[in-house]
This record gives C-alpha cells, sequence and structure tokens, in this order.
C-alpha cells in the first residue's frame, strides 16, 4: 500500500468533510437571521390591542393577474325569457319570483337553489350581504368574487313578510386576463400581509378590531364598456362603532390601499 497516497487521500478527504459542514452551518445561521428578520418586522397586534381573525384565508401557491371584463346586454336574453325584463339599456335585468321564497328563519338554501336553477349563470354567484330588506349575491371568476360592483351583482327584495319575491342582476361577460406583456401570473401576499399594510399606513389603529379579510377581484378601471378588475384583500375592519371597508393590492409586496 502507497501509505504517503493514502495519507493524502485521507487528508483531501477531511478537508472536504469540514468545508461541507462550514457550508451547513453558514446556511443554518443565514436562515435564522432570516426568520429573526421576519419575526421582527410582524406586528405584535395583540400588544398593540388590535384585534385580527385568528383563522385567515391560505394563499400557499396562489398566483393572480388582471383581469378585462365587460358588462352583458340582457336585451337579447329577454326577448326569450317572458317572465323577465331588462332597464338601463339592457344592463339591468328585473324578475319577479311566482313563488315567493321564505327567507324569514335565516334559511338561504332556497335563494341558492333559485339562483341556480331560474337565473341567468346564477351558479357563478355567491351571497355576499344580508340585509333586512335584501340578500346580495356577488359573481365570481375562478371562484373568487368580484367584489362591491354593482355590474357583477345579483339582489333579491325581501318583502315585509320575510320573503324573496323579486331580484335584479347585472353580469359580466368576457373575463378574461387583460392583455399586456407585464401582466404575469403574481403570487398573493397574505392575509395577514394587508392587514400589517393597514397598520403601517395608519388606517389600523389601537383599539381596532379586523371582523374579515376575504379575497377577491375589485375595479381599479372603471371605463363605459370595459373594466380592470384586480386582486385585492377586502378587509373590514371596526373603529369604535363604525365599520369601515378597506381594499388592499393583493400582488404587490407595497400594495396600494383603497378606502371605501
Amino acid at each position: 500500500m502507497n501509505w504517503k497516497r493514502a495519507k493524502t487521500l485521507f487528508i483531501f478527504v477531511f478537508i472536504l468533510v469540514n468545508i461541507s459542514l462550514v457550508i451547513i452551518y453558514v446556511d443554518k445561521v443565514n436562515k435564522s437571521h432570516i426568520n429573526d428578520s421576519d419575526d421582527e418586522n410582524a406586528v405584535n397586534f395583540k400588544q398593540e390591542e388590535i384585534q385580527i381573525p385568528e383563522h385567515l384565508p391560505s394563499v400557499k401557491d396562489l398566483k393572480m393577474q388582471l383581469l378585462t371584463a365587460r358588462s352583458y346586454d340582457f336585451s337579447s336574453y329577454v326577448k326569450s325569457h317572458s317572465d323577465v325584463s331588462s332597464a338601463k339599456s339592457g344592463g339591468t335585468l328585473k324578475g319577479e319570483i311566482s313563488d315567493a321564497i321564505d327567507v324569514s328563519n335565516d334559511q338561504y338554501t332556497g335563494l341558492k337553489t333559485y339562483a341556480k336553477d331560474h337565473i341567468y349563470k346564477g351558479e357563478d354567484y355567491e351571497m355576499s350581504k344580508i340585509d333586512d330588506d335584501s340578500v346580495t349575491f356577488e359573481q365570481t371568476y375562478d371562484n373568487y368574487p368580484i367584489m362591491n360592483n354593482n355590474r357583477a351583482r345579483l339582489k333579491f327584495n325581501v318583502n315585509d313578510s320575510g320573503k324573496a319575491s323579486s331580484y335584479t342582476q347585472t353580469a359580466m361577460k368576457s373575463i378574461e386576463p387583460s392583455k399586456g406583456a407585464n401582466n404575469d401570473k403574481k403570487q398573493v401576499i397574505t392575509a395577514r400581509s394587508a392587514i400589517e399594510a393597514l397598520y403601517y399606513n395608519r388606517y389600523l389603529k389601537r383599539n381596532d378590531e379586523v371582523t374579515n379579510a376575504r379575497l377577491g377581484y375589485y375595479t381599479v378601471v372603471k371605463e363605459p364598456n370595459v373594466q380592470v378588475l384586480e386582486a385585492n384583500w377586502e378587509i373590514k375592519v371596526k373603529h369604535k362603532d363604525e365599520i369601515k371597508t378597506y381594499y388592499v393590492e393583493a400582488v404587490s409586496d407595497s400594495p396600494k390601499i383603497i378606502e371605501e
């Protein structure tokens, strides 16, 4: 055996092992620094006496992009359906419910079924708001609501007896990704990051309560014939006895904020 060669090989292997250990150690240190940095930047809402929901929607591996959409004209639809009428140059559909639907005991299954079976693309709408005299649904795209948009809404009118007897509807068509070189899908920021953006921009203060956070599309460009929809977090905040709604851009690390 060539001991000199074996000794050289042993030293070489020993050096490689040590280099590997150093690389692993440095990697762990760097990761710990990153985590420490994240923890340092995170807002301690409990310490700030701000309440936020315990469970927030997950957006892991979720990417979204700008959309364009056009208002649907119901004029042709009305011609083939005698039980409905149109208004506002065909942009709004009006219908009567022959067998009024009882919602007096907070039972809304009947409304959902009626929408699915009797209303134009009713399966594309989801319930969003309940008032004493109405129940509002919002149109969805890819299972996410088009939020706070009077051109993508289904509203049931509830009478004094607690029955839904009529409805009005608007709808978007030709919903698709906006054309342009800079409209690649981007990772959606977490709901907590959106809430923190409110805090850093002084929309969220001590003793406030975040009552709800949901993800959807919000209209950022409104033109007569076309709208541009952007992924946003809708965050409702209770300031003392007042509820305010904020829309936080969901695909930016420095999100724009709109207060409704």
